[in-house]
């Protein structure tokens, strides 16, 4: 099999190395009551554990990670979570526990409500004896600035939720209330942004809010809530971080947390294999030189932990009739169907994930709470060239005497570009190959495209793909909005809605309303279902795989799990023996 050059070097690393001196499993249990905490013992020498990520962060939250292409990635959005928490955590795909609340609001409790005007209010009880990392006592007033800084405009937000947003109150130093203009089913999540210390930064807001991009106290001199506080950060090698000890949940089990950052994936894994760090976190390994390090690390009690991500490598369509290339091509359903049938996904996972994830069949993915009842509800179109060729015929298209597809109504030879986006995961051209050669075989003629670095960032370019476009977010967005009509990108827009091939579906549009406004797990279902047999009937996209990535950690480290973004949503779990 080919090899990546970097993967062929990160190889040679591992054969060559010795082996370091497993992490056991750990972790809250999922639920949407806060877990019981117990504190770590009494210890004699603080222990210290050694992360390595490939990217430097620029500061704490969305406002300091402005201009950063690497706010997510490489693994600086981990590090962010080392000394902060929020109202919940994510700790496995799409199960949320409370962290800074004390429980998930819901409609039993009381604290999830839904009034007869069509708006709703969410009401989040905090924990006691919550404080800031310089002793400060956090209560809601600190959550009703942040919520301040979130909604105003002149200021970034990552969220797409602030447009359901309404008002918020603080009625009681413990009592944080929002409301909703209209029902939003993901409230309970709390995602209303970053949180800051209102009486270190609410006077800097009041007299230059900008300035907040760049102060100190997102930076250098940060002041978390979370189980561990910055104690220095030497820029451009490492950064240090020590237990705090008036942790809402208790002391955390290690003393000290040291960050290095290595860009150079070889050295990060040779690191790791002179027992210099004691986690590499993700995304910085390629898959195939991981599993070397596995293979090579076999009886020492050292592992490489693999993850589903939750992000989804599928292919954009493209729908604008002028754009679009050739004609009749993507944009008539049948052959998008075809080609779906053409593409042999199992080969694809078997190359990029080595069979740790199933082909993705639609955006839920394995571990989705309720895939079991969903799955009957997804149309499937397995690998079958001989039924790709008999679609094809019947939409009109049939070879010419060169083998390519010609269109019997316009004469137009199918010939289309593949897109694919530089700096979107290992192993690109690999897997716009195996695609490639899938659709050669059924008679397409296909020019490979990789967008360069420089382009990549350049939204109006990328939205004009003429054919499809190889990408990779999240699944979660195709069942809230990323296929909605209304984030068709535009002039307007300034080219940044999610909607790039312009796909547009009246009944998808409703669906997604109703998804987006039905709370009731119960009634949520069947729209669900709806949404599977429209969406994927049409082939609106044609998902590909899971993305898996891979964690490596010597004996003893137990704890790190990756999770959509990031490894440490769980980090007061973390020990190391």
């Amino acid at each position: 099999m080919h090899r990546d050059p970097l993967t062929a070097t990160l190889i040679a690393i591992v054969l060559l190395s010795a082996c370091a001196p497993p992490p056991r499993a750990s972790g809250p249990p999922p639920g949407d009551q806060a877990p019981p905490r117990v504190a770590a013992p009494a210890q004699g020498t603080p222990k210290t554990l050694t992360v390595l990520v490939q990217r430097e962060p620029n500061g704490w939250g969305s406002l300091a990670q402005t201009g950063s292409s690497s706010a997510s990635s490489g693994g600086s959005r981990s590090v962010e979570f080392i000394a902060q928490d929020l109202l919940t955590a994510e700790i496995d795909l799409d199960t949320f526990v409370p962290l800074l609340g004390e429980a998930l609001p819901s409609v039993d409790l009381g604290t999830w409500v839904l009034h007869a005007d069509g708006t709703m209010d969410v009401t989040w009880r905090l924990r006691p004896n919550i404080k800031w990392h310089d002793g400060t006592p956090f209560s809601s007033a600190d959550l009703l600035f942040s919520f301040t800084v979130f909604m105003d405009p002149e200021l970034p937000t990552t969220a797409s939720q602030r447009a359901a947003i309404q008002s918020a109150t603080a009625p009681d130093p413990q009592t944080f209330v929002v409301r909703y203009k209209h029902p939003y089913v993901n409230a309970n999540r709390g995602e209303l942004g970053d949180i800051y210390p209102r009486h270190l930064l609410e006077e800097l807001y009041q007299t230059d809010k900008l300035a907040l991009q760049t102060t100190p106290w997102l930076n250098s001199d940060f002041v978390g809530l979370g189980p561990y506080r910055l104690n220095r950060w030497d820029r451009g090698s490492s950064m240090e971080f020590t237990g705090f000890a008036d942790y809402y949940q208790g002391p955390p089990k290690l003393g000290r947390i040291v960050v290095r950052f290595i860009n150079d994936p070889n050295a990060m894994v040779a690191a790791i294999l002179a027992g210099d760090v004691d986690v590499v976190l993700p995304v910085a390994v390629d898959l195939e030189a991981a599993l070397e390090v596995k293979r090579r690390w076999e009886g020492t009690g050292n592992q490489v932990r693999t993850d589903i991500t939750g992000r989804m490598p599928h292919l954009e369509m493209q729908y604008r009739p002028d754009v679009a290339r050739p004609r009749e091509g993507f944009t008539n359903r049948a052959v998008r169907q075809a080609f779906y049938h053409a593409i042999d996904r199992q080969t694809l996972t078997d190359i990029m994930n080595r069979g740790l994830a199933p082909v993705a069949d639609s955006w839920y993915h394995p571990a989705f709470p309720d895939r079991g009842q969903l799955e009957p509800a997804i149309p499937q179109f397995p690998f079958d060239p001989t039924r790709a060729q008999q679609i094809l015929v019947q939409a009109g298209w049939t070879r010419g005497s060169d083998g390519i597809l010609v269109n019997a109504a316009t004469g137009d030879r199918f010939e289309t570009e593949l897109w694919g986006l530089s700096g979107q995961g290992f192993g690109l051209e690999r897997q716009l190959n195996i695609v490639a050669d899938g659709w050669k075989t059924i008679g397409a003629q296909v020019q490979l495209t990789v967008v360069p670095p420089a382009r990549v960032s350049d939204a109006e370019y990328v939205t004009f793909h003429p054919g499809p476009l190889f990408t990779n977010p999240s699944g979660e967005r195709f069942y809230t909005d990323r296929l909605s009509s209304k984030y068709i990108p535009s002039a307007a827009n300034r080219w940044t809605g999610f909607d790039r091939g312009a796909y547009i579906n009246p009944k998808v549009d409703a669906l997604y309303d109703r998804l987006n406004t039905t709370i009731d797990p119960r009634d949520r279902m069947p729209l669900h279902r709806e949404l599977l047999q429209e969406q994927m009937g049409d082939v609106a996209l044609m998902p590909l795989y899971w993305e898996v990535v891979p964690t490596l950690m010597l004996k003893g480290v137990s704890g790190p799990k990756h999770v959509r973004n990031d490894s440490t949503r769980n980090i007061f779990d973390w020990d190391k023996l």
